[in-house]
């Protein structure tokens, strides 16, 4: 059953965004030029503001376990690109600009408070008219990352590694995700799988296998950042069905619930124009009707075509 509630919680993640913004602001020219902010300047009066009644909505949206609600609004604005996070937790302004949205077109200002927020869903600023001297980027050179495409044909241009150790888990592309431990069976039936390995006291390895028969078997490293992406490359590959079920809550917006989270490019490049039901598990978002053909370009990025979108009613509490 889905609630209105998020309403309430754009609201309030758009107040406590205006103060985030302006603290950093106000922190850096402080003496008159810029100068990084530490989050220990930032972090106390941020949750100080969000431990408030007002917010109590955006609270349970927001706490993941391990930091603060006001961390994860940090991380969550240097990630949209609206501050620049440095070494050492400092962080900068950045200055205004636009992201133009790849099919309406629209124009969605980040950094900026000047933004319309009328009819506007996402978690930028607003809207920005056409003519404005705000500069303007293309959604790929914001936000630049492979098509599962593109990322199949440049883990390729990778020289192969030969690995001898057995990994320590497989993921295999099928209908419902999850990690295998390592059988020999399992590879074997296998023409394209990702094997992880555990290291001792380190993150662990990540490889995008072909197997070439015989034993013989191809090894590309996978940057960890891009292991979301490779999932959804192998499933691509192998045809594996995927299903986005679709619902109409409103005259103007519908309610999407994703059973695979996006990667981490595609979240963000959503969150300019949807909003997230979660911040800690992506997967139910509000989407303007009017920006659907943008969130369906997103899906294709990730081999997803407009077939897999199941349309049906939602209760409404």
């Amino acid at each position: 059953m889905l609630t209105d509630a998020w309403r309430d919680t754009i609201i309030q993640f758009r107040q406590i965004k205006r103060h985030a913004l302006s603290l950093v602001h106000f922190y850096a020219f402080e003496d008159y030029k810029m100068n990084a902010v530490h989050f220990q300047r930032l972090i106390p009066p941020l949750q100080r503001l969000i431990k408030g009644c007002f917010f109590e909505d955006l609270r349970n949206v927001m706490k993941e376990e391990g930091q603060t609600e006001a961390q994860s609004l940090l991380e969550l604005l240097s990630g949209l690109g609206e501050i620049l996070k440095l070494a050492n937790g400092y962080y900068l302004p950045l200055p205004p600009r636009c992201v133009e949205l790849p099919v309406s077109k629209s124009l969605v200002v980040l950094s900026n408070p000047e933004g319309k927020s009328d009819k506007y869903y996402g978690c930028g600023n607003g809207y920005m008219e056409e003519g404005s001297h705000v500069p303007t980027l293309m959604i790929d050179e914001w936000m630049p990352s492979p098509t599962v495409n593109e990322f199949i044909e440049t883990l390729k241009l990778q020289n192969p590694v030969k690995l001898s150790d057995e990994p320590t888990e497989l993921f295999l592309p099928q209908k419902r995700r999850k990690w295998h431990p390592f059988q020999m069976n399992l590879v074997s039936k296998s023409d394209c799988y990702i094997a992880r390995y555990a290291l001792k006291n380190s993150q662990p390895l990540y490889f995008w296998v072909e197997n070439m028969g015989r034993g013989d078997a191809r090894y590309y490293k996978i940057p960890e950042y891009y292991l979301e992406t490779a999932k959804y490359a192998l499933e691509y590959k192998a045809q594996v069905k995927t299903t986005i079920k679709c619902a109409k809550i409103r005259e103007d917006v519908i309610y999407v619930r994703l059973f695979k989270k996006l990667p981490m490019f595609e979240q963000k490049m959503a969150m300019l124009f949807c909003f997230p039901l979660s911040f800690i598990k992506l997967v139910e978002w509000i989407v303007p009707l009017w920006h659907y053909s943008d969130f369906i370009w997103i899906l294709r990025r990730l081999g997803i075509g407009e077939d897999s979108i199941r349309w049906e009613g939602v209760e409404m509490e």
